[in-house]
């Protein structure tokens, strides 16, 4: 691995910056899926522990604050406890969604963390959940939401912070193999987690999709 990719790496995961977008011809860590419930692309990750992790994002993006609407799928095994996004690609100062399984249904959980502690709730990324590309089977969950607010975070005081959807980003994950404390409520405390990864998605390349707005609103 190039010095500059390790850099980038340590950077995202000490939390001194979000998403680190690279410019250069690496190969990033996801691929690019298509999903056959809802039929977005995605740029997708699967970790070792077989979680795997979609971001889709519109083909048009706005000029300026590039404030968009993003969509993001998780699919992992039944037995675990909870798994846990960071659009930042890092725990702190950064929309985190997390989502668990509670007998037939997923629940998705938005969180924000100020320090490595359990995360509060974060109000200002809303989700609706698509239906369509979610369920729950005897080996596997899946949910598939639609978020405003999971593509810029800050304010005036600390300043926004923009998901690049140019270029290769580092993102983040996290889960745990223990449930949450009370899996029927989104508040539900948790316990930390099991193992974490910080991989490179290709949204440029890999999860934009046309009349994105259309295709979800439909959803």
């Amino acid at each position: 691995m190039l010095f500059s990719e390790v850099a980038a790496r340590a950077t995202a995961f000490l939390g001194l910056t979000a998403p680190v977008p690279r410019q250069f011809a690496f190969e990033p860590d996801s691929v690019a899926y298509e999903d056959p419930d809802t039929g977005l692309k995605f740029s997708s990750y699967t970790s070792a522990r077989g979680i795997s992790w979609r971001v889709a994002i519109p083909e048009d993006i706005p000029e300026g604050d590039k404030i968009f609407d993003t969509v993001l799928q998780v699919e992992a095994p039944i037995d675990v406890g909870w798994a846990g996004f960071a659009w930042g690609g890092h725990m702190t100062y950064n929309p985190l969604t997390i989502v668990w399984p509670n007998g037939n249904d997923v629940v998705l959980s938005s969180r924000i963390a100020y320090g490595y502690y359990s995360p509060p709730e974060y109000p200002n990324a809303e989700y609706r959940i698509v239906k369509t590309g979610t369920h729950v089977n005897a080996t596997h969950f899946q949910i598939t939401a639609v978020c405003t607010g999971c593509s810029r975070w800050g304010d005036e005081d600390i300043g926004f912070t923009e998901l690049d959807p140019e270029y290769d980003s580092t993102l983040a994950f996290a889960y745990g193999d223990y449930p949450v404390d009370t899996p029927e409520d989104p508040s539900s405390t948790f316990g930390i987690h099991d193992s974490l990864g910080h991989p490179v998605f290709s949204l440029g390349t890999q999860a934009k999709n046309a009349d994105f707005a259309s295709k979800i609103e439909q959803l």
